[in-house]
């Protein structure tokens, strides 16, 4: 129990939110192409590219992800992204042309790929040593509650016949993002506020050119992510 107790308030806060952010993002990316298929009446083809635009701008933003929280701050990344994510679903509400369901979701997964590297760096930040691993379990965990529940919510709003449902997750993460804003002015740490020691691009790379073991876990990763995505594109066309 005292482990639990030394968890940080802006831990616990990103711990909750993480269920609620993925709630809100499974009850609703994952129909995007059953919508676009069968409501707007594009080709498979199409609704692939659009589900494609997140993971190829993640792919190029995630290089310099990290780099970007050293460089201006934790706390900032993590409020401007979040942010920026209610803004994308509330675009993702108000599209009527299927470029835009493109330009959206490339925002997407920019977003993903600037609040991702900042909150987990935060955590490790604000945790200490003997609970650190407790604070990850517990993100993980709260990741799988988020995704078991949203699909069934996207369900129940609709999420395949409407874009109207999109605005739920709008509102999940402008509430997010005011809670963390909250915490921050509440709880002012260095390493949330202001940036911390950069590490350029070259030396990121040379970690991994040198590190065979990381080298082997990224390609491992990246085969994984890559069977895992046609669950949100090609997997729902074929149940819908």
């Amino acid at each position: 129990m005292k482990k639990w107790k030394d968890i940080h308030p802006i831990s616990w806060t990103i711990i909750i939110g993480t269920i609620f952010g993925r709630m809100a993002t499974s009850m609703s990316i994952p129909f995007l192409a059953i919508y676009l298929t069968a409501v707007q009446g594009t080709s498979a083809s199409y609704a692939g590219l659009v589900i494609a635009a997140s993971s190829s701008v993640g792919i190029l933003a995630s290089f310099y992800g990290g780099y970007i929280s050293d460089k201006f701050g934790r706390k900032n990344m993590m409020l401007v992204s979040i942010f920026g994510w209610m803004l994308v679903f509330a675009g993702f509400a108000a599209a009527s042309h299927l470029w835009v369901f493109f330009v959206v979701n490339a925002l997407n997964g920019l977003c993903k790929s600037l609040f991702e590297p900042a909150s987990k760096a935060l955590l490790s930040d604000m945790t200490e040593e003997k609970t650190r691993l407790l604070v990850f379990n517990l993100r993980y965990a709260a990741i799988n509650i988020g995704v078991v529940f949203g699909p069934v919510l996207g369900l129940y709003f609709g999420s395949s016949q409407s874009t109207a449902p999109f605005l739920v997750p709008a509102v999940i993460y402008g509430l997010y993002g005011l809670v963390l804003a909250f915490q921050f002015k509440k709880h002012p740490s260095s390493s949330a506020a202001g940036p911390s020691r950069n590490m350029n691009m070259r030396e990121a790379f040379m970690v991994t050119r040198k590190d065979h073991l990381f080298t082997i876990a990224l390609v491992g990763i990246t085969l994984c992510t890559f069977g895992y995505s046609q669950f949100s594109s090609t997997f729902p066309q074929y149940m819908a």
